[in-house]
């Protein structure tokens, strides 16, 4: 795309596109080869402002309706690479990525950009999370995708600072919406989620077999159950590998959650649990 080979005419194209991409008479004088620089433009332009979601789904349809996921993954990556460069402003031009795209993995890894990415506000020291919670929360823009890969990076993280994120979900989700979003996650098992969903028993009884069905499909996706912590920018860290500071074998965990599922669960779906579990 030349992005960096000349920055002077570099920044004269994303002007150019940026402004064809805002303006709905004009989009449609974007070639198909230009679009993945066309979103980059765009997520730069608006990325400081508030209340774009529906505009960013609609133009992101378009944009994945001419790009392969191969070359939206690689879009998404250099989002980021700008976000990096800014010291995490800008997450919010990734936010289409992670609302719409039709592919849950590139979704599930744009959220986890935006999660990871944000950089921390004087209001908000996970603005990433919190804005992510709150689409989850919304009523859904026109065209847009499943949040659930959203809640999966979010589960997946691990880190106990973030269980208020995930408590604002289950209580501001009607129960219909929210056994939804649960049925199809594909989160791997951490404290942090687990113990979201059990938390969900005591405020949810009657998604008992949502709950069941979500807990027995977790174990197979990972040997183990991790208090992970994953450095985000409101730490001074330099290396973003995960940092697993505990972790449980997948029986030793059953047996933290056996009272308490033991006090919502029937028979069988009890019974479908332990066999995932042990």
């Amino acid at each position: 795309m030349g992005l960096f080979q000349d920055q002077t005419s570099s920044l004269s194209e994303i002007k150019r596109l940026a402004a064809l991409v805002t303006d709905p008479s004009r989009r449609g004088e974007i070639g198909s080869d230009q679009w993945p620089l066309a979103m980059i433009a765009y997520g730069l332009v608006t990325c400081n402002e508030t209340g774009r979601e529906e505009e960013g789904v609609t133009i992101y349809n378009m944009f994945q309706s001419r790009c392969a996921p191969d070359a939206r993954r690689k879009c998404a990556l250099q989002l980021a690479a700008f976000i990096r460069q800014r010291k995490g402003d800008g997450w919010r031009a990734l936010l289409p990525f992670a609302m719409a795209d039709e592919a849950p993995d590139i979704r599930r890894q744009s959220a986890f950009l935006i999660y990871t990415l944000a950089a921390p506000q004087p209001e908000e020291r996970f603005p990433g999370i919190a804005g992510l919670a709150n689409v989850i929360c919304a009523s859904p823009c026109p065209g847009q995708a499943s949040m659930a890969p959203a809640l999966d990076a979010l589960m997946s993280l691990g880190d106990m600072r973030f269980a208020p994120y995930l408590s604002f979900i289950s209580k501001n989700l009607p129960p219909g919406r929210l056994a939804d979003l649960l049925a199809e996650t594909e989160a791997i098992p951490t404290d942090l989620g687990c113990g979201w969903l059990l938390d969900i028993l005591d405020e949810h009884p009657e998604l008992t077999s949502t709950i069941a069905a979500v807990l027995a499909g977790m174990p197979s996706r990972a040997g183990e159950v991790l208090d992970v912590v994953v450095p985000v920018p409101s730490w001074q860290f330099t290396n973003s590998a995960v940092q697993p500071l505990h972790s449980w074998s997948i029986p030793e965990y059953r047996l933290r959650m056996e009272k308490r599922l033991s006090r919502y669960l029937a028979p069988e779906e009890r019974e479908a649990v332990d066999r995932a579990w042990n």
